[in-house]
């Protein structure tokens, strides 16, 4: 019978929450890094210490239960308290020392705008003992890391903004629209947007239809990709026309592999912010970090 919060409960209910916003056990298999039968396991526990059926699986998918629902919204409030109160903690300590985890996007570094080895270097100078840790994932992902405290700090373009999370503007990246060499537009120097739009595009996929590509509004997506490196693969093809950012994309138009279209109207504007939990400023590491990135990044 359920009675005190142990440190396994911890443990299991972080697992059942990752297995709620997964929307099931099979998809929660990465987020957690553990196998499908490994997260049953932990759910049967849960259930078991808890006295109460909290989800139910099978071939009508995923679903909460009533039970399910309220440990659910108890969970995610016992871990804003934990995260509220850790920060208020580290806020306490005069060194400048822990963990940090930063998410970025992928294909930022060969952007001259990015100077994150001069923040590496700058934070490293101003702390005691610091840990870096650095990902790479979508905005959906950072923002989804963020409000769970997986990552302190994210990079990112974001099209809306989350209520908890603070958003800072950084710098502007232009995207340009390419196509591969064996692609009927390669090495054309003129194309009207009507003859652009006739071929087929691929799009970011972690936007769902909503990135803004200028004045280009794509009409025929075909394909859909969840990073740039899988974005230019889809180019190469000569399938589909894509946008990637400009800096990225230079080394391959440079070997002749890439064209970027020249129409100006097929060129845009990504606004990149940094994110952070709002109630994380109270820490002490994260405010040095944000006030060193933003004094190196702001535009």
């Amino acid at each position: 019978m359920f009675s005190t919060v142990r440190d396994l409960d911890l443990r299991l209910l972080k697992v059942f929450i990752a297995v709620v916003e997964n929307g099931g056990f099979s998809a929660a298999q990465a987020a957690l890094n553990v196998g499908q039968s490994t997260i049953s396991g932990h759910m049967i526990d849960l259930e078991t210490r808890f006295g109460m059926r909290l989800c139910n699986r099978g071939i009508s998918g995923f679903g909460l239960t009533e039970d399910g629902k309220v440990v659910y919204e108890v969970a995610k409030e016992l871990f804003r308290s934990i995260d509220s109160a850790a920060a208020r903690i580290q806020s306490q300590s005069r060194a400048l020392s822990g963990e940090l985890k930063i998410a970025i996007a992928d294909a930022l570094y060969s952007n001259p705008q990015f100077i994150l080895d001069k923040f590496f270097n700058e934070l490293n100078a101003r702390c005691d003992e610091i840990t870096i840790s650095l990902y790479v994932a979508n905005p959906l992902q950072v923002e989804q890391g963020i409000l769970a405290s997986t990552y302190h700090i994210g990079i990112h373009t974001f099209p809306s903004h989350v209520p908890g999370i603070a958003y800072e503007t950084l710098f502007n990246e232009e995207q340009g629209l390419y196509c591969g060499k064996s692609h009927p537009l390669f090495k054309k120097k003129s194309a009207t947007l009507e003859e652009i739009q006739q071929h087929a595009f691929v799009r970011r996929t972690y936007y769902g239809g909503t990135l803004t590509t200028g004045k280009f509004k794509p009409i025929m997506v075909k394909a859909e990709a969840d990073c740039m490196e899988a974005t230019a693969v889809l180019i190469n093809s000569g399938l589909y026309l894509g946008h990637l950012p400009r800096h990225w994309a230079r080394s391959w138009v440079d070997d002749g592999l890439f064209w970027e279209l020249p129409h100006p109207d097929v060129r845009y504007h990504s606004t990149f912010q940094v994110v952070t939990k709002v109630s994380s400023r109270g820490s002490k590491l994260i405010s040095v970090a944000l006030e060193i990135l933003l004094k190196l990044l702001q535009h």
